[in-house]
């Protein structure tokens, strides 16, 4: 069965992503980036909400490395990041 593709979902929930809160999102990308070489120490990311694309409504703002390698961890975000992207959507919980 072939997929449409998904209209973007800002102010509404899209039904193929789960939502997560800007915490729990943080908190994803944050373990899986210190899964990654030298990026063990890495503190974490900011997670900003975001209009006007077609495949996420949030992204990483920035990181803290920690003692972490800054080059080492933006290359594992750049693979990390756009993963998440296409599996959660940034939504408000209370």
């Amino acid at each position: 069965m072939k997929r449409s593709r998904s209209a973007p979902a800002i102010g509404r929930l899209q039904l193929d992503k789960v939502p997560k809160s800007k915490n729990e999102i943080e908190t994803l990308i944050t373990a899986e980036l210190r899964e990654c070489q030298d990026c063990e120490t890495a503190w974490g990311v900011v997670v900003v909400a975001m209009e006007g694309d077609d495949v996420a409504n949030w992204t990483v703002s920035q990181f803290n490395r920690g003692e972490s390698s800054a080059y080492a961890c933006d290359q594992a975000l750049q693979r990390i990041v756009p993963h998440y992207q296409r599996l959660y959507q940034l939504v408000q919980k209370h």
